[in-house]
C-alpha cells in the first residue's frame, strides 16, 4: 500500500516520460526485491521445499526480465515499447516455472525417499505449456506477425496459466497447515489481484491505450509488491513438511490423467494445425515441426519414467519378498519357541521325578558292586546298572538344561576368552586329521551372560562340528568372533557334509547320529540357553560343503563397578 501511495502521489507531480520512467523503475525494483525474497529461502530449505524456492526464483527472474525490457526501452533508450514486446516470451513462460514450483508440493514429504521417476511428471506438463506457447503465440509473434491473432492467443494462454496457478494455490492451501498454509494463501491473494489487472493492461496494450504510470499501474504495483513481501515473510516462518505414510505416492502433484491428456492432445493439435490450409506455409511447417519435436520429447519422458517406475516396482517387489521371508522366519522362530516352551514345561516335571529314583538306583548299585560278599557275576550286573543309571542321569541333566531349570548367573562376559577355553578343552581329544582354527576380533566388546552356560553351548557346537568333520575323513573347524553394529557374532563352521534339515536341528530329540550316540537334546538346550540370553542362534549349510552355526548376542550397554568380567 505504501508503494501504491508513493506512485499515486508521484502521478500528480510527474508527467509523461518522467512518470513512465518512475513507474518502470519502481516496478522493476520491486521485481528485484521479489527475486531476493525467494532466493534467500533456498539455502535454509531442504528437499522439495528447496526445489519450490528454486523454481519460484527462476519464475521471478524471468518475470523481472519482462519488466527490464520496459526499463530498457522507456527509461534508457527513451522510446515507446515496441509491438510485439520483446519480453512477452519471458512473461508467458514465467508462470510455467511457478507451476513447476507448485508441483514440488513442498508442504509434504514421503516417509522414504522416492525415485527419480516421480520427478518426470512435471517436466511433461511444463513441456506441454511450452508447446502451446510455440504453437499458438510464438508463430504469430515472430514468424508471421498478426497483431489480432497474437494478442488474442497470448491473453488466452497467459491467463489460462494464471488461472491454473491460482487453482493450484487454492488447492494446496486447503491441503496444508501452519506455515505453508499461510504462504499459499498469500500467493493466492497476490495472484488474484494481479491476474485481472494484467488482463485489463494487456487489452489496453492491444488497443494502444496503455502508458506506464497510469491508473491501472496502481493495482499492478500493489500485487507485485505484495508478492515480493511473501518471500521475506516466509523466511520468518517455520515451514515444516507433513510426512505421508504412502511409500508409493509420488512427491509431485501431477495427476496421471493430466499427463495422459497432455500427451494425447499434441497429435490432435498437430492435426488441427495441419488442416488449416489458409495459414501461411512457414506457420504450418513450423507448427508441424514443433508438434513432432514435442511428441519426441514427451515420448522420451514417458519411456524414461516407465523404465524408472519398473525398476522402482521391481525394487519394491524385492523388498516385499524379503519382508515376507523375514516374516516366515520370524513365524518359524515363534513356533519353535512355543514348542520348546511347552515341551520344556512337560519334561521339567518328569526330570525332577526321575532324579530321586535314579539317585537311589545309582547308590544301591554302587553298594552292591563294592560289596565283596556278593558274587562276581551279580557285582558285574550292578556295575552295568550303575553305568546305565549314570547315563540316564546325564539325560535328565540335559532335560533340565533344555527346560531352563538351571539358574543362570549373568555377568559381563568376554566371549573371546570363552572361545579360547572351549577350543583348548576340545583340542586335547581332536584327531590329527581335524584342524581347529580361531579368527577372533581383538578388543571384542563384552556381553551380559552366564559364562558356564555359554561355554556349554560352545563346547557342544565344537563337538558336533568335530563329529561332522570326522564323518568325511577329516577337515577344518573354524571359530570366529566379530562385531556387527551393536551385536557380537560368534560363528562355528566346519567342512563336513552339512546338515540335511537345518530348520529342524533345534527340535527336541531330533538327531542325525546313529542310535545310541545322541539324544537330540543338545542343540535344543543350546537354543534355550541363547534364548535365555536374549540372543539368536541360527544354522545353515555353506558352499561347497559344510555347515555353520551363528550366535548373536547384544553388546553390554554399560559396565557397572560391581559387575565382574567372566574370563576362563
Amino acid at each position: 500500500m505504501a508503494l501504491a501511495a508513493v506512485q499515486l502521489a508521484s502521478s500528480g507531480t510527474l508527467k509523461g516520460a518522467s512518470l513512465a520512467a518512475f513507474a518502470d523503475l519502481l516496478q522493476f525494483a520491486i521485481m528485484v526485491l521479489m527475486a531476493v525474497g525467494t532466493a534467500i529461502n533456498i539455502r535454509p530449505s531442504r528437499g522439495a521445499a528447496r526445489g519450490f524456492w528454486v523454481f519460484m526464483t527462476v519464475s521471478v527472474v524471468m518475470w523481472a526480465g519482462d519488466y527490464w525490457m520496459w526499463v530498457y526501452y522507456e527509461v534508457i533508450r527513451g522510446v515507446h515499447m515496441p509491438t510485439p514486446q520483446p519480453g512477452d516470451t519471458l512473461l508467458i513462460l514465467h508462470v510455467v516455472a511457478t507451476m513447476m514450483a507448485l508441483a514440488m508440493v513442498p508442504h509434504r514429504t514421503l516417509r522414504s525417499g522416492s525415485s527419480i521417476s516421480s520427478y518426470l511428471g512435471f517436466p511433461l506438463i511444463a513441456c506441454w505449456w511450452v508447446y502451446l506457447y510455440f504453437q499458438f503465440t510464438f508463430v504469430w509473434q515472430y514468424l508471421s506477425y498478426d497483431a489480432a491473432t497474437f494478442h488474442r492467443n497470448f491473453n488466452l494462454l497467459y491467463h489460462a496459466e494464471l488461472a491454473t496457478a491460482i487453482i493450484a494455490f487454492f488447492y494446496l492451501a486447503q491441503q496444508s497447515d501452519a506455515g505453508w498454509h499461510e504462504i499459499y494463501n498469500h500467493y493466492l491473494i497476490g495472484f488474484l489481484i494481479y491476474a485481472p489487472t494484467s488482463a485489463i493492461i494487456n487489452i489496453l496494450i492491444q488497443q494502444n491505450l496503455y502508458t506506464s504510470g497510469g491508473l491501472w499501474d496502481l493495482p499492478l504495483t500493489i500485487s507485485i509488491g505484495y508478492l515480493a513481501w511473501i518471500g521475506f515473510r516466509a523466511r520468518k516462518l517455520q515451514l515444516t513438511a507433513d510426512h505421508t505414510t504412502n511409500d508409493i505416492e509420488p512427491r509431485l502433484a501431477v495427476p496421471e490423467w493430466a499427463a495422459s491428456i497432455a500427451a494425447a492432445s499434441i497429435p490432435a493439435i498437430a492435426l488441427f494445425c495441419f488442416e488449416r490450409l489458409h495459414d501461411p506455409p512457414e506457420v504450418r511447417h513450423f507448427r508441424i515441426a514443433v508438434s513432432f519435436t514435442a511428441m519426441l520429447v514427451l515420448a522420451i519422458l514417458i519411456f524414461t519414467r516407465q523404465q524408472l517406475l519398473n525398476r522402482r516396482l521391481a525394487h519394491l517387489l524385492d523388498d516385499s519378498q524379503h519382508a515376507y521371508d523375514n516374516l516366515e522366519r520370524l513365524q518359524s522362530q515363534v513356533m519353535q519357541s512355543e514348542k520348546l516352551a511347552s515341551i520344556g514345561r512337560l519334561v521339567s516335571g518328569a526330570a525332577h521325578e526321575l532324579n530321586n529314583p535314579l539317585t537311589a538306583i545309582l547308590g544301591y548299585s554302587e553298594l552292591i558292586s563294592d560289596d565283596e560278599s556278593v558274587p562276581t557275576a551279580q557285582r558285574g550286573f550292578a556295575e552295568k546298572i550303575g553305568q546305565q543309571a549314570r547315563r540316564t542321569k546325564n539325560l535328565v541333566a540335559n532335560l533340565l538344561s533344555f527346560a531352563r531349570q538351571t539358574p543362570a548367573q549373568r555377568r559381563l562376559t568376554d566371549l573371546n576368552s570363552l572361545v579360547n577355553s572351549a577350543c583348548q578343552l576340545r583340542l586335547a581329544s581332536l584327531p590329527q586329521k581335524i584342524s581347529l582354527k580361531r579368527n577372533l576380533q581383538p578388543d571384542l566388546p563384552l556381553v551380559m551372560g552366564d559364562d558356564n552356560h555359554l561355554l556349554q553351548v560352545l563346547l557342544h557346537l565344537l563337538n558336533n562340528a568335530a563329529d561332522a568333520v570326522q564323518e568325511v575323513g577329516g577337515g577344518e573347524i573354524t571359530v570366529s568372533t566379530q562385531t556387527v553394529e551393536d551385536e557380537v557374532v560368534v560363528e562355528v563352521s566346519d567342512t563336513g557334509s552339512g546338515i540335511s534339515e537345518p530348520a529342524r536341528v533345534f527340535d527336541p530329540f531330533y538327531t542325525t547320529k546313529p542310535l545310541g550316540q545322541g539324544t537330540g537334546l543338545g542343540l535344543s538346550a543350546c537354543y534355550g540357553i541363547i534364548q535365555q540370553h536374549e540372543g539368536t542362534i541360527e544354522c545353515a549349510n555353506v558352499t561347497p560343503h559344510g555347515a555353520i552355526f551363528r550366535i548373536t548376542l547384544s553388546i553390554a550397554t554399560k559396565l557397572a563397578p560391581s559387575d565382574a568380567v567372566a574370563v576362563s
